[in-house]
């Protein structure tokens, strides 16, 4: 029988949901998660994990006594990332000191001295002492950030506090040179579109520049091991856990909201259940803009558009995550495009510029003449494809370019989200007690300032 009186109801359906649930339940609150597919995180965000995040969970998971996020790794799964940025491809999420001999390989300019040289060694003792203490300094970090820190308290001197000292060389030459890079604006567009792409794959943010803290964790983004989440098996096993706890999962939609003094009173569900009174609402997915609510500030974002492609014909591409961009596209309606290949099929995101309005069919053959250029130069030898799935809008979002923002020396601290009442668009009411965990926020360090935001939020809640 399905509680009526809750203290929190969680929409979304995701292992952060479970996250935050868990606290909750530890202090005896009545949680309700309502899977509603109308809100729901993309396919990349949460799902990509470097080992920050890895860290982080884990010791979540410990904190928590949750078996499946101590044993986090049953779930992850190890995967090649290549960024192919105009005409060079740059292959990733292997080990530190792969990924940073494939960096000053392909972009050398990241990590060059003063005095001309490249700021590797090919030995074994080198190539050991990085990958061991950029793993401890993670798992460090990753502890001490999911015990002790918040999102105000981390700043760039809360990293480089940990970091070895090798680490911290390689990072200050990395800001250095990346600061020189931009003081040029007619050169170096490669490594700018790189910086672009990987700002969108590892932040959800469509950027050219980045704050010190912002430039840090794209750091070790790139020379961290990559995993993909199995979130499927994963979140099979924590509701087990959630409902032997105390909580409650409904798949189900929402009808209708009911508001008392900007307050949450009401919720109708698409059930036979009815009706039930939540204290207080918590958002984890992309945009709720199939919901009647509204986020603000409404940011200028890149949303995905999603199809699956097969290839006819028996291609040398390995199977892997690729995220193609052009200089020529940055800031334009058409950023990037993210494909994941296993066997002959391809997972396709194009990340389009939103708009008030928008219909796939207005620029549908847009979208296939990108897709067909890119694979062309991915692919050299390709001749033809198949879609074997219709364009469709997903939920990623990735925020472009902050919008006022104030810069401190910590991250930087966007506007506060705001949730408004929009079901009578007559008398927009601003809601308290309803609350949004997501990557739709001025700034953002993907996963990993999300997973911070909502174990701050879980003391006050």
């Amino acid at each position: 029988m399905l509680e009526k009186n809750i203290d929190m109801a969680l929409l979304g359906h995701n292992y952060l949901s479970y996250l935050l649930s868990f606290d909750l339940l530890s202090k005896n609150r009545k949680v309700l998660m309502l899977d509603d597919e109308r809100l729901k995180y993309g396919p990349l965000f949460g799902r990509q994990v470097c080992e920050l995040e890895r860290a982080f969970l884990k010791t979540w998971g410990e904190d928590s006594r949750v078996s499946p996020f101590i044993n986090l790794d049953r779930y992850l799964s190890p995967s090649p990332l290549f960024f192919h940025v105009d005409d060079e491809m740059i292959q990733l999420g292997n080990s530190p000191y792969e990924n940073l001999l494939e960096l000053t390989r392909k972009l050398p300019l990241f990590f060059t001295r003063l005095d001309g040289r490249v700021a590797i060694e090919c030995s074994d003792d080198f190539r050991d002492q990085l990958n061991n203490e950029f793993i401890s300094f993670c798992q460090r970090v990753g502890q001490n950030t999911c015990r002790f820190s918040s999102l105000q308290s981390i700043s760039l001197e809360t990293f480089l506090n940990h970091c070895p000292v090798l680490v911290k060389e390689l990072f200050l030459l990395f800001k250095e040179n990346v600061n020189n890079i931009f003081k040029s604006e007619s050169k170096y567009w490669e490594y700018k579109t790189f910086l672009y792409s990987a700002k969108g794959f590892f932040q959800s943010r469509m950027a050219l520049k980045s704050s010190e803290i912002e430039l840090f964790h794209l750091f070790h983004s790139m020379l961290s091991p990559f995993y993909k989440l199995k979130e499927d098996k994963i979140n099979e096993e924590l509701k087990g856990i959630f409902e032997e706890r105390g909580g409650q999962l409904k798949r189900t939609h929402v009808r209708e909201w009911k508001f008392y003094k900007e307050s949450p009173w009401s919720i109708e569900l698409a059930s036979f259940e009815g009706i039930i009174h939540p204290q207080r609402v918590s958002l984890l997915g992309g945009i709720p803009e199939q919901l009647p609510l509204k986020v603000f500030p409404d940011n200028k974002c890149y949303k995905n558009v999603t199809t699956r492609i097969s290839l006819d014909e028996k291609t040398n591409l390995s199977d892997g995550v690729y995220i193609m961009a052009k200089n020529s596209r940055i800031g334009t309606n058409y950023a990037l495009i993210v494909l994941e290949k296993y066997g002959h099929f391809c997972q396709v995101e194009h990340y389009v510029l939103k708009k008030k309005g928008q219909k796939i069919s207005f620029f549908k053959g847009e979208l296939e003449k990108w897709l067909r250029e890119d694979l062309r130069d991915l692919i050299p030898n390709i001749k033809s494809f198949k879609e074997s799935g219709e364009f469709e809008f997903g939920h990623e979002v990735f925020v472009a370019e902050g919008v006022g923002g104030r810069i401190r020396s910590g991250i930087q601290m966007p506007k506060r989200v705001r949730i408004y009442d929009t079901s009578n668009p007559l008398f927009k009411k601003r809601l308290n007690n309803v609350y949004y965990f997501g990557p739709y926020k001025d700034s953002h360090l993907g996963l990993f300032s999300t997973l911070v935001d909502i174990k701050e939020a879980q003391q006050f809640l």
